[in-house]
């Protein structure tokens, strides 16, 4: 098990009322998980799926800075010392 720490940024950092959590998993989808069971009753429904079991698909997930949709998406495994970004997505100009 890895320990890792999830970075919470914009909304769910102001859902939450943290900047960081600690967590122990082997993937991505694990600390999620764990994340969702701890908060899910302070997210909306703008951050959460349909079905309030998982996160709505359009959140940005960064492990180390790179989109973990272009590594193995939830099923990326991690390392002692990895970080997670989770991020709403925004854009300006």
């Amino acid at each position: 098990m890895a320990k890792v720490t999830l970075n919470l940024l914009n909304m769910f950092a102001l859902k939450i009322k943290k900047n960081t959590i600690e967590y122990e998993g082997r993937t991505v989808g694990e600390i999620i998980s764990q994340f969702l069971a701890e908060y899910r009753e302070k997210l909306n429904g703008s951050i959460l799926s349909k079905n309030k079991k998982k996160l709505n698909p359009i959140m940005v997930i960064l492990l180390n800075g790179k989109n973990i949709t272009y590594l193995k998406n939830y099923k990326t495994e991690l390392n002692d010392g990895d970080k997670l970004y989770l991020s709403f997505p925004i854009s300006g100009g």
